[in-house]
């Protein structure tokens, strides 16, 4: 169960970097669906396997919107470095001495 939910977690930072929500929410949601099916087979109650469900729901929605940030996070980061070392090349060529 642990090792399902690290999987589920990881995969959803995964895609918060990669893939569109209303692709990921499809997603999200049949796993859930899987999760708490698997969960009822195994002798669970109905309303064990739907709070396991939505629980596994609820996680991987956390980590898509983790891992959503932080790729916003890396972009801008990297488009700032990137900015600043086209400053620096023009501030060097602009104070080239003339003559």
């Amino acid at each position: 169960m642990l090792i399902t939910t690290l999987g589920a977690a990881v995969i959803s930072i995964a895609a918060g970097a990669s893939i569109r929500a209303w692709a990921f929410a499809i997603f999200a949601i049949l796993v859930a669906i899987g999760f708490g099916g698997v969960a009822f087979a195994d002798g669970s109650s109905v309303i064990a396997a739907m709070l396991s469900g939505i629980a596994i729901l609820v996680l991987m929605e956390i980590g898509y919107l983790a891992g959503v940030f932080l790729s916003g996070l890396l972009r801008r980061s990297a488009r700032l470095r990137e900015n600043n070392s086209v400053a620096d090349s023009v501030a060097t060529t602009s104070e080239r001495p003339q003559g």
